[in-house]
C-alpha cells in the first residue's frame, strides 16, 4: 500500500474525516486529498506531523515508498531511502538521523515562521 493509502486508512481507523486531519496538520482539505490519493508525497516535515497525528510510526507510512526504491535498485542493501522535496536521502535504519533530521526541520520552520512574522511588522511600519 502506498503512503497515500496508509494515511487514509489510519485516517478513518481514527474515525476523522480529511478536514478533521487537515485541521490538526494546519494545512488544506485539498493537500490531504492529494496525499490520499497519491498525487503528491508530503515532504518529510509534514510526514512527521502525519505520523504523529494519526498515532503511528513514520517507517510504516513510508514501507512502501522504501521497498520500492530499493525493489529498483536505486540504492545500496545498507539504506532505504525516501525523498522528500527537498531531496534528502534518509537512512531508515537509523531513527535517531530521522528524529535529528526532523526536529532540524521544525526548528527551521520556526526561524522562516518568525522571520517571515517580523518581515511583515516592518513592512507594516
Amino acid at each position: 500500500m502506498k503512503i497515500g493509502g496508509k494515511v487514509r486508512k489510519y485516517r478513518e481507523a481514527k474515525g476523522w474525516s480529511q478536514d478533521d486531519l487537515a485541521l490538526r496538520l494546519d494545512v488544506t482539505q485539498g493537500t490531504i486529498s492529494n496525499i490520499e490519493s497519491d498525487k503528491t508525497i508530503p515532504n518529510s516535515l509534514l510526514l512527521n506531523k502525519i505520523a504523529k497525528e494519526l498515532e503511528v510510526d513514520i517507517n510504516e507510512l513510508l514501507s512502501e515508498l522504501t521497498s520500492n526504491i530499493m525493489s529498483n535498485n536505486e540504492f545500496s542493501d545498507h539504506a532505504v531511502a525516501a525523498v522528500n522535496q527537498y531531496n534528502p536521502v534518509f537512512n531508515m535504519q537509523s531513527p535517531e538521523l530521522t528524529e535529528s533530521i526532523l526536529k532540524n526541520q521544525e526548528q527551521i520552520a520556526k526561524l522562516i515562521e518568525a522571520q517571515s512574522k517580523l518581515i511583515e511588522s516592518l513592512l507594516k511600519r
